[in-house]
């Protein structure tokens, strides 16, 4: 009867309390990858709004040490641009001296504020660069060349740059800074509508960019997420694209320029 007993406990899982088993870890599995994806989205928002708070204290820093002058944004031939680089060159991309030479580097050295977790680097040529930054600053955000006339070349109405930061008149609505795109993101030199009929440059949009949401600085030193409202925002897929009627097209409209 012992030898009997013995057996029976030595008995394995029969093949359909195998398949219970897994079926029950199956499920449990696919219960959790959502409440999982979730966290991730929220820990790399949160890991982008820091970096954009970061990157605004140094932005807040440099006016500060130079009699209220905004460091400039355009980046044609200007060694005082914030930033330098294109991240459509496959040489500048990955080129973390170009974020050095920036004028806001000095002011946070750390390298790791210019780029938002969840950018996987962008495409050229069908290959996938991986890139050092993810942000872009307002066009409308320091001072250039009044020659250089307004840009958007349809911005003509509007104030051609803010060179102070008592300019800029609504400092707790106007960006100074976004998470752009990586379909988009070229120089640091992000140019809005101020019309809000065209995506010339577009902010990120997908999903796994903060699930169709956006991380934005604003000129009184706090950072925000935006989360995209419009259905005809998720159809973007390159620069210049015409959406008139958009809403958030014509929200970050509002807050990137102002009527003279």
């Amino acid at each position: 009867m012992a030898s009997l007993a013995q057996s029976e406990q030595r008995r394995g899982f029969t093949l359909l309390e195998l398949l219970a088993v897994m079926f029950t870890v199956a499920a449990l599995a696919a219960m959790l990858l959502p409440v999982l994806t979730k966290a991730k989205i929220k820990a790399q928002r949160t890991n982008c709004l820091s970096s954009l708070r970061q990157l605004g204290l140094a932005w807040v820093l440099y006016y500060s040490d130079n009699n209220g002058r905004l460091v400039e944004s355009y980046p044609v031939n200007n060694a005082n641009a914030w930033i330098l680089g294109d991240m459509r060159n496959a040489t500048e991309a990955t080129n973390t001296d170009l974020l050095q030479q920036g004028k806001l580097y000095a002011y946070n050295r750390n390298a790791g504020v210019y780029h938002c977790p969840a950018d996987k680097g962008v495409e050229v040529d069908k290959k996938v660069l991986p890139t050092v930054r993810s942000y872009s600053m307002n066009a409308f955000m320091g001072a250039r060349d009044p020659k250089v006339g307004p840009i958007p070349s349809s911005a003509e109405k509007f104030v051609q740059f803010y060179a102070k930061d008592s300019e800029i008149p609504r400092p707790t609505t106007m960006w100074v800074i976004l998470d752009e795109d990586e379909r988009s993101i070229n120089d640091g030199f992000f140019v809005p509508d101020p019309n809000g009929q065209m995506w010339i440059d577009f902010p990120a949009n997908s999903a796994h960019r903060h699930d169709y949401s956006f991380v934005l600085l604003f000129a009184d030193g706090r950072s925000d997420i935006w989360r995209h409202s419009d259905p005809a925002t998720t159809k973007l897929t390159h620069n210049r694209t015409e959406q008139a009627g958009n809403a958030d097209l014509e929200r970050l409209a509002r807050a990137s320029a102002t009527r003279k």
